[in-house]
C-alpha cells in the first residue's frame, strides 16, 4: 500500500478510455466500505489509480481503481473534520462531464464521432464498396477569389425625344426618285413651259411638295418645312403651286411672299417665277436695299381715292385737331392733303401680287409704307431658313408674324374687315372662323432643329419632308441641327498647300493642269504626268465647257486673288471675274448671265454667293479658303453636282487648317456623301514653282504697290 500511495499519477490514455468504459463495475467486497446515504444523494469526482498486485480476483479485472477525489494520496480523510483541498485540473476524471471544461465538450464530441467514422470503415470487408469520400479540402493563397465572368450592360436606347415628334419622325423620300409633271396634277399649259424648260420630270423635292400645297385630297392643311440638299429644286417646288393658283387673278392683291436672305437669290427667285408667269396677269415684284425706298413703295403700293363723305368729313376733323396740337399723324394724314374733293379718302390698293424681299427691306415696308398690308397674304415661303433665323435681322421674324396674325389698323380696314371686326365682337364672335388660311413653307439645305428659333415662326400643325439619298439610312435628328447630305455625284479632293504662301500657285497648277487641261502656257512649265493624250496640244479656255466657282473668305482676299491670276496667266484675264455684294443689281445680273453663258469662265466670289445660287452646270468648286464651319462647306460644294448632274469640289489647306478639316469636315458623322470619301491630292513643290518664282515675287510687288497706292489715295 505504501508504494500504491507513493507512485505518481499518470492521465491514462485513449485506450485505457475505451477500456475503462467497456469494462463492468467491480461490486462492492467487504474490503472497500459502501458509501454512505450523504455520498448517495451527491455525486462524487473520483479519479482512477492502478490496483495493487496484491489485490483479489475482482480487482485482476479491472486495471485501475477508483476513490474519491476528496481524498488526498498521502493521507486519509479525517472522520471529523474533512480538509478540502484545491482541485486541479488534471486530477478531474476526463470521463466525468461534470468535469470537462464546456469549453472543450465540442472538440471531445467531434473527436469521438471521427474516431467512431474511422473505426467502422476499417472494419468493412474489401469487397464491399466503401462510403463516398470527402472532398479533399482546398487551400487557397492571399489572393482574389475567382469572380464570375462580367456581363455587359445593354445599350441604353432612350424611349423619349428632346424634339417633337414632327421633326423626330419627319416624311422621307428618296432623292433619286422622279414622277412626270403630269401625275403630280399640274396644269397642261405649265407642263408644256417646263417642256420647254428641259424639265419633263419632277424631281424628289417636287415630287413631295406639289400634291401637298395643290387643292385636293392630298393638301396638307398645315405648315410644312423641308430639308433638302442644295439643287434639289427648292424654288421650283413652292413657286409652280402658287402661280397655279393665281393664274386667273385679274387684280393684283398681294398673297404670297417669299423671304430670302441675299439679293442674288432675289434675282434668281424672280427670273424662276417671270418664267412661269409668262401668259398671265401675276405680277412679281422685288424688295431689296439695292433700289430706293420711295420707288419701292410706289411699285408695292398704288394709292387711289374712294367717295366717302362721313368718313372724309371724320378725317377731316381729326387731321384740323392735330394740326393745331402740333402733333400729326404721317400716313393716311399726308394723303388726304392729295384728294381732289373733300369728300374722298385714300385707298390703298396692292401693286403686286408675290413679293421676293430681304427681310431687312420687308420690315421697312411693313413699318413705313403705307397702305402695305398683308391681310390677303396666303402663303409665305422662308428659303434658307438657317441663315434667316440665325441671324434675324432686325427682329424680322417678330415684325412680320405680327403683321400676318394681327388686325389691320382701322384706318385701313376695308368693308369686308370692319363687318368681321363686328362679327367678332359681338356675343357670337367666339364661333366664327379666322378671316383665311396662311399656308408657311420652311426650306433649308441644313433644316434648323432649334425649338426656339422655330417657336417665334408660330407654325401651325407643322410637318418636316426630309429628301434623303437613301431612306433605308436612318436619320439622326440632333438639337443643335448638325445633319447635313451632299448628292452622291460630286467628288471631292482636298490639296495640301503647306503654310500657305504659295497657294496661289497652287491654285494655278490645279486650274491649268486638271480643270482647263493644254490650255496655252510657258513653255517651259513641266506637263504633268496625269495630261491626257487629248490635252496634248496648245488651246485657249474658250474652248472649255467647264466653269469653276473659287470662293474666298471676304472680298478683298476675292480682288487680290483675281489680280495675281491675271499677271501670272494672261490668258485668264479675259475669262476671269469677280463677284461682290457691292456690286449693283443690274451688273450682277449681267455678270451671272455671262458666268452661265460660258462666256466666264472662272467667277472668284465670296461666301455671299454660296447661299442658293443657282447656275447650271457648273462643273468645278474650289474653296481657295477653307469655310468657317460644315454649314458653310454644305453651301459651297453645293453650288455643283445640282440637278443629278456630275460635279467636282476641290480645297485648299495649310498645315494648320489640315485637323479641323479631316476630322470635322472629311471624317465627321454631320455629312453624309453616300458612301464617298475625299480623297487627298498632293502636288509637287518642284513642279507648282516650276519657272514661275520671279512672276510670282514681281506680282506680289505690284499687288503691295496697288493697295499702298489705293490706301495713299483714300
Amino acid at each position: 500500500m505504501p508504494a500504491l500511495f507513493n507512485r505518481r499519477f499518470v492521465p491514462p490514455s485513449s485506450a485505457t478510455k475505451k477500456q475503462v468504459a467497456s469494462s463492468p463495475q467491480p461490486k462492492p467486497t467487504s474490503e472497500s466500505p459502501r458509501p454512505s446515504q450523504k455520498d448517495k444523494t451527491s455525486k462524487k469526482r473520483t479519479i482512477e489509480v492502478p490496483k495493487p498486485h496484491n489485490a483479489g480476483p475482482e480487482a485482476s479485472q479491472s486495471p485501475v481503481h477508483k476513490i474519491p477525489a476528496e481524498e488526498t494520496l498521502e493521507s486519509p480523510r479525517s472522520a471529523k473534520e474533512p480538509k478540502k483541498q484545491k482541485k486541479r485540473k488534471r486530477d478531474l476524471n476526463v470521463e466525468d462531464d461534470a468535469a470537462t471544461p464546456k469549453k472543450h465538450k465540442n472538440i471531445f464530441s467531434k473527436f469521438e464521432k471521427v474516431s467512431k467514422s474511422a473505426h467502422k470503415q476499417a472494419s468493412k470487408p474489401e469487397g464491399e464498396d466503401s462510403e463516398q469520400e470527402l472532398e479533399p479540402e482546398v487551400l487557397r493563397d492571399l489572393e482574389p477569389l475567382p469572380q464570375p465572368a462580367h456581363v455587359p450592360d445593354a445599350a441604353f436606347e432612350p424611349t423619349f425625344s428632346v424634339l417633337p415628334s414632327w421633326l423626330a419622325q419627319p416624311r422621307t423620300i428618296e432623292a433619286s426618285k422622279r414622277t412626270p409633271f403630269t401625275e403630280l396634277g399640274v396644269q397642261p399649259e405649265f407642263v408644256k413651259k417646263l417642256e420647254k424648260q428641259g424639265f419633263t420630270d419632277a424631281l424628289a423635292v417636287q415630287s413631295a411638295l406639289l400634291p401637298m400645297l395643290h387643292p385636293g385630297y392630298e393638301q396638307y392643311q398645315g405648315d410644312i418645312c423641308v430639308s433638302a440638299k442644295t439643287g434639289s429644286g427648292k424654288t421650283l417646288a413652292y413657286l409652280l403651286p402658287i402661280i397655279e393658283a393665281l393664274k386667273d387673278r385679274i387684280t393684283p392683291v398681294l398673297s404670297a411672299i417669299i423671304v430670302v436672305p441675299t439679293r442674288q437669290l432675289v434675282d434668281q427667285a424672280l427670273q424662276t417665277a417671270e418664267e412661269l408667269c409668262a401668259g398671265t396677269k401675276i405680277r412679281v415684284g422685288t424688295a431689296l436695299g439695292s433700289v430706293p425706298f420711295a420707288t419701292e413703295q410706289k411699285h408695292l403700293v398704288n394709292l387711289g381715292s374712294t367717295y366717302d363723305p362721313k368718313r372724309a368729313q371724320e378725317l377731316h376733323e381729326r387731321f384740323t385737331r392735330q394740326w393745331e396740337t402740333g402733333f400729326s399723324e404721317a400716313g393716311v394724314m399726308d394723303h388726304l392733303s392729295e384728294m381732289l374733293t373733300k369728300d374722298h379718302v385714300p385707298r390703298y390698293d396692292s401693286g403686286v401680287d408675290i413679293l421676293i424681299c430681304t427681310p431687312g427691306r420687308l420690315v421697312e415696308h411693313i413699318e413705313s409704307t403705307t397702305g402695305f398690308l398683308l391681310r390677303s397674304v396666303r402663303w409665305l415661303v422662308i428659303d434658307e431658313a438657317d441663315q434667316l433665323l440665325g441671324q434675324n435681322f432686325q427682329d424680322w421674324t417678330s415684325v412680320l408674324m405680327d403683321a400676318l396674325h394681327g388686325d389691320t389698323p382701322k384706318d385701313l380696314m376695308n368693308a369686308p374687315e370692319c363687318l368681321l371686326k363686328q362679327r367678332n365682337e359681338s356675343k357670337l364672335g367666339f364661333s366664327l372662323p379666322d378671316r383665311r388660311q396662311i399656308t408657311k413653307v420652311v426650306l433649308s439645305a441644313t433644316m434648323e432643329t432649334d425649338l426656339t428659333k422655330l417657336g417665334t415662326l408660330r407654325l401651325k400643325r407643322p410637318t418636316l419632308v426630309s429628301v434623303l439619298e437613301d431612306v433605308l439610312v436612318e436619320q439622326t435628328a440632333t438639337a443643335d441641327g448638325e445633319n447635313f447630305e451632299l448628292p452622291s455625284t460630286l467628288d471631292e479632293s482636298a490639296v495640301p498647300v503647306g503654310e500657305g504662301s504659295k497657294k496661289p500657285l497652287y491654285l494655278l497648277w490645279l486650274l491649268l493642269n486638271h480643270i482647263f487641261p493644254g490650255v496655252q502656257q510657258d513653255q517651259n512649265s513641266p506637263v504633268p504626268e496625269t495630261s491626257s493624250p487629248e490635252a496634248s496640244g496648245p488651246r485657249s479656255i474658250a474652248d472649255h465647257t467647264n466653269r469653276v466657282l473659287i470662293f474666298t473668305k471676304s472680298n478683298e482676299n476675292a480682288s487680290r486673288l483675281a489680280h495675281l491670276l491675271s499677271v501670272l496667266e494672261p490668258s485668264l484675264k479675259t475669262h476671269l471675274k469677280t463677284m461682290t455684294p457691292s456690286s449693283t443689281s443690274k451688273a450682277a445680273k449681267k455678270l451671272l448671265r455671262s458666268f452661265s453663258s460660258g462666256a466666264i469662265k472662272i467667277l472668284i466670289a465670296s461666301d455671299a454667293a454660296s447661299r442658293g445660287l443657282d447656275i447650271p452646270d457648273i462643273s468645278h468648286v474650289i474653296n481657295y479658303d477653307i469655310p468657317t464651319g460644315v454649314t458653310s462647306y454644305v453651301h459651297r460644294v453645293g453650288r455643283t453636282a445640282r440637278a443629278g448632274k456630275p460635279g467636282e469640289a476641290w480645297t485648299l489647306f495649310t498645315k494648320t487648317e489640315a485637323a479641323w478639316f479631316w476630322n470635322q469636315l472629311a471624317r465627321g458623322d454631320s455629312v453624309r456623301r453616300g458612301g464617298k470619301k475625299i480623297r487627298r491630292v498632293e502636288f509637287r513643290e518642284r513642279d507648282v514653282t516650276w519657272n514661275r518664282k520671279r512672276t510670282y515675287d514681281a506680282a506680289l510687288a505690284e499687288l503691295q504697290g496697288a493697295v499702298v497706292g489705293t490706301d495713299a489715295a483714300e
